[in-house]
């Protein structure tokens, strides 16, 4: 276990938190060889909105595993009818999302999440990618930013698309971290959706470029 863990562990308080990282990480640091680049950009403390690409189940996981903070998720709330993988990411802070109606709760919840200084994970496509192509991004990622004041940290996860295979392909999960999109930049946007879209696009654009870099 990698010595930025050991220290994180001993100051958090959240067990099961830890519990289900340890479970993960012997799958993905291990068996599929985690692979992380620019990681060592990531904020130790501070509310922080990290915005990734979305191609499979997966990615969560992969995600909690390659951040060495304590994370929280939204997740569809369909994922928490599953027996196996609703226990883990409830463990994995995770709160349940209606992707097809508005829900004020889960927008409070996220900006109060974010002000208490606690890093939230986002997919801004809204929902997996089916062809692999990254998709344009939703504008709730920019307007949990802004209405926030927090920054967003472009992330890019290759390899994660039938996961299972990487077992007998050979393949790593790679994880390309982004430079910061600092709060002073996303506060300077319009605080309304055309001001969103921009964040959001910004974001979208950062995570493309970090897709066509090479390791």
């Amino acid at each position: 276990m990698p010595e930025e863990i050991r220290q994180l562990k001993r100051k958090s308080t959240n067990y099961t938190y830890w519990f289900a990282h340890a479970l993960i990480a012997i799958y993905i640091r291990t068996l599929c060889r985690l692979k992380r680049t620019g990681h060592e950009k990531i904020p130790k403390q501070g509310g922080l909105i990290i915005a990734s690409n979305h191609q499979a189940a997966a990615d969560p996981f992969i995600m909690g595993t390659a951040v060495p903070r304590e994370l929280a998720f939204m997740a569809k709330k369909e994922l928490f009818e599953i027996p196996i993988e609703g226990w883990l990411i409830k463990r994995f802070n995770a709160f349940p999302v209606d992707r097809f109606g508005f829900d004020l709760g889960v927008i409070k919840k996220s900006i109060e999440i974010l002000e208490s200084g606690q890093a939230l994970v986002m997919f801004p496509e809204g929902t997996r990618s089916k062809d692999g192509k990254i998709h344009e991004g939703k504008i709730g990622v920019g307007m949990l930013a802004r209405k926030a004041g927090v920054p967003i940290m472009p992330v890019y996860i290759e390899n994660s698309r039938k996961a299972w295979l990487n077992l007998i392909t050979g393949k790593r999960f790679i994880v390309r971290f982004g430079e910061i999109i600092s709060a002073d930049w996303i506060m300077a946007q319009e605080n309304s959706k055309e001001g969103f879209k921009t964040i959001t696009d910004e974001v979208m654009r950062r995570i493309i470029e970090l897709s066509c870099k090479k390791d």
